[in-house]
């Protein structure tokens, strides 16, 4: 029981994994870098819109 446990925990941690020269993210790791650019763009916009950034 402690062993699977210990397994699922590993896994949980695994946000990027490289095999067969590929680059492979979780699904979480994959929400959060979108999200994060989600919220950059949004910026970047309302940073054009008032004049800032030309």
């Amino acid at each position: 029981m402690q062993t699977n446990r210990t397994q699922n925990i590993r896994k949980k941690k695994n946000i990027l994994r490289f095999e067969n020269g590929k680059i492979y993210f979780s699904k979480t790791a994959e929400r959060r870098f979108y999200f994060g650019m989600a919220i950059i763009m949004l910026l970047a916009g309302m940073l054009y819109k008032l004049g800032v950034l030309q």
